[in-house]
Parts: structure tokens; C-alpha cells; sequence
């Protein structure tokens, strides 16, 4: 295994030698091989170490594991897959790791029943080419606390409630260390966020275009207001339904 120097919250790669063995045998020539995450780094006892060190384990995204911000849940995606998918392209469709279900099952030839995979979209079309349409339109983040379901749509990301919703100590040196103390250990910067605080007054939610400010430093929420109350509402819907993926869900 090969170790990473900046400790236990980093990445580990185990499977080196099993992919050694199928680059010899020919398996890799017909194998779709997925790198990816399932969340974005951690601030915990090792990450706190890491960012002492120099390493910003998100890069500019804000936030870190458990958030609904960016930094939670955006992760690289990358895929391999010789005479499919073609060598350094890129897309920028919306995926989610949960559209894997659809997607493996469709490559298979599989069909999922009537309740497998609500939220699981068929992504293998965005793998292979470049879909005119996107394959979503929206995607729904959760944070560890209920209350900061967060909703994309486009460029636009809304959080329904103040702060990030993961992990709150503000003691440096602990587990949980998070939050807007978090953010001020590592020099990020939130509109609504000061000297590790919130600010007293911040809006009760969030409303961020990514297009314009992926890391999420501005909450234009006050100027968007009607944009905000219609993601809200659409995020309401979406609970409701208990699923989004089936088009009689009409969403």
C-alpha cells in the first residue's frame, strides 16, 4: 500500500498490483475503471495536521466532509475505458455517485424495478459522448444535519439553513472541529462568516452561483430572493416525493 505523508486523512492506494496484473493479462484494454470519492476531505486531528503543512485538502472549494458546501461533496471523477471513452475529454454534465446504480445497470443490460435507485440516473451516455441535453437538471446534497439539504440547480447552489451543517467544534485539535471556526483555520472566507463566527443577522439560508464564485465567499441569498424561495420550494417537492428519478414524479 502505498502510504501519503500527510497522514491517515489522505489517500491511500491499495489496488495498484491487482491493476498491474490486468495491464498484463488485457483486462485493462476492456475494463471501465471509476476513480472517485464519496466525500471531500475531512478537517479532523490528521486534516488539522495536513493544513499546517501547507495542504488545502479541497483546493477552493469551501467547507470539508459533512458540509452541504461545496467543499463536502464535489469531488474528481474520473473514468477509463479504452475504445469508449475518449482520452482526456471532459464533461460537465451533473453527477451524482448514486447514478452509478442506473449506470452499471444499464451497462449490464439490467432494469431496475419501479423502486430501485429514486435518485439514480443513467450517466453512461455523458461517459461515452456529449449528451445536447444534461442528463439532470438539479442535484440534491445532504449535510450531517438535516436542516442544510442543499439543492443545485444550474450554477446555482441553495442551503437551507446558516453555516455548513457538518461538524461544529471550534477547538482546534478536536474530531469535530468544524464549522466557521474551521474555515477561518485555513483562511477561507464566507459572506456571512466572522472571526470564526457566524454573523449575527446572516440570512437563515444560502444562496451561491458557482458559476461566478465556486468557493462560495459571497451568499447572494437578499439579492436572488425569489430565485432562493423557488429552489426552496422545489427542495420541499423533492422530500415530499421521496424520490426524483422516475419521470411520473414530474420532477
Amino acid at each position: 500500500m502505498m502510504r501519503n505523508p500527510m497522514g491517515a486523512s489522505g489517500l491511500h492506494l491499495g489496488p495498484e498490483k491487482q491493476w498491474s496484473i490486468s495491464k498484463s493479462d488485457g483486462l485493462a484494454e476492456n475494463t471501465l475503471v471509476i476513480f472517485t470519492s464519496d466525500n471531500g476531505g475531512i478537517i479532523n486531528i490528521a486534516g488539522q495536521k495536513a493544513v499546517k503543512q501547507g495542504h488545502q485538502m479541497n483546493g477552493e472549494l469551501l467547507g470539508f466532509k459533512f458540509d452541504a458546501w461545496e467543499g463536502g461533496h464535489r469531488v474528481p471523477f474520473i473514468a477509463r475505458w479504452p475504445g469508449q471513452i475518449e482520452a482526456g475529454s471532459v464533461s460537465d454534465q451533473l453527477i451524482l455517485n448514486v447514478d452509478l446504480l442506473s449506470t452499471m445497470a444499464s451497462l449490464t443490460g439490467q432494469k431496475l424495478g419501479p423502486e430501485d435507485g429514486l435518485d439514480s440516473y443513467d450517466i453512461l451516455p455523458a461517459l461515452t459522448g456529449s449528451p445536447e441535453k444534461p442528463i439532470r437538471d438539479h442535484l440534491v446534497m445532504g449535510a450531517s444535519k438535516a436542516s442544510h439539504l442543499a439543492l443545485r440547480e444550474g450554477d446555482w447552489c441553495y442551503i437551507g439553513a446558516k453555516g455548513g451543517g457538518g461538524f461544529g467544534s471550534a477547538k482546534v485539535g478536536d474530531h469535530g472541529f468544524g464549522g466557521p471556526a474551521a474555515l477561518q483555520f485555513t483562511g477561507q472566507v464566507n459572506s456571512d462568516i466572522i472571526d470564526g463566527k457566524l454573523k449575527k443577522g446572516a440570512p437563515t439560508a444560502q444562496l451561491y452561483n458557482l458559476q461566478s464564485d465556486v468557493s462560495q465567499s459571497k451568499n447572494v441569498i437578499l439579492e436572488h430572493a425569489e430565485r432562493a424561495k423557488t429552489m426552496q420550494a422545489r427542495l420541499d417537492q423533492i422530500k415530499a416525493s421521496q424520490g426524483t428519478r422516475l419521470p411520473s414524479r414530474g420532477l
